[in-house]
């Protein structure tokens, strides 16, 4: 069954995309587009180079993965270190065009406020950029341009993907909690999260099968020790959710 793809934000928590893609791979799905938001994209677009999940969550998992992140003196508090060499096991690839499957990476332009879905251009420079989450990762300048987290206000991106007319898999990384703590903090928490959330909700009509689990809350977004626990339950949930969707079909 030929899909399209769209992949979320959520840092640590990608491990669980990689999970899904395992079981997209072992169920005989083939991903004809793909569109994604920081983690979601850098994931997506190493996916689209030929990748495999398995491959990518070693290279997560490795120590040559974290120099990635350098301490920064301008705009915030950590960078992306663009010429990393890490980066080119995750793609070979220069520009986005020359990717065997077609992938969109969600950015947003600092000066217009206005959200990007950027199918051309160069890999390293735009994934580090849709990765950029402000104020903790300075943002990137490109071509003119001040880029930053696609996710801040698309987390889960659809658009690129609605001229595809095939099933529309969308895999979230923030599953919506209805319990919290009833403090001042906890409000003022919850009322953000629903604020920055509701930019999600509005592609949800276009979503064919949407995959989370309620655990990944239980996850903080740095939880880099526990990528092969989150691997795992993106694994079980993927073939889950995926050979019910495919038996439908």
């Amino acid at each position: 069954m030929k899909i399209s793809l769209s992949l979320s934000g959520g840092a640590a928590r990608g491990a669980f995309h990689l999970g899904v893609l395992q079981a997209i791979d072992e169920l005989g799905f083939v991903v004809e587009q793909i569109a994604g938001s920081s983690i979601g994209a850098l994931i997506g677009v190493s996916y689209a180079s030929g990748v495999s999940p398995k491959k990518q969550l070693e290279i997560f998992k490795s120590k040559e993965f974290k120099k990635v992140f350098k301490t920064s003196f301008r705009g915030g508090i950590f960078h992306i270190d663009e010429q990393s060499e890490i980066l080119e096991q995750l793609s070979p690839y220069k520009t986005l065009e020359e990717l065997p499957i077609k992938t969109s990476v969600t950015v947003i332009d600092l000066s217009s406020a206005e959200v990007l879905y950027l199918g051309h251009g160069e890999i390293k420079k735009l994934c580090a950029a849709s990765c950029s989450l402000l104020p903790l990762f300075a943002s990137c300048r490109y071509e003119n341009q001040f880029l930053a987290d696609g996710g801040i206000m698309d987390n889960l991106p659809v658009f690129p993907l609605l001229k595809t007319q095939k099933p529309l898999i969308a895999v979230d990384l923030h599953p919506l909690q209805k319990d919290f703590k009833h403090t001042t903090f906890g409000f003022l928490k919850r009322g953000l999260f629903l604020m920055w959330r509701s930019g999600v909700r509005k592609n949800f009509e276009h979503i064919d099968l949407y995959i989370s689990d309620e655990k990944l809350s239980s996850y903080s977004l740095f939880s880099f020790k526990k990528l092969d626990e989150l691997f795992a339950l993106g694994y079980e949930r993927g073939v889950e959710t995926l050979s019910q969707f495919k038996a439908k079909e």
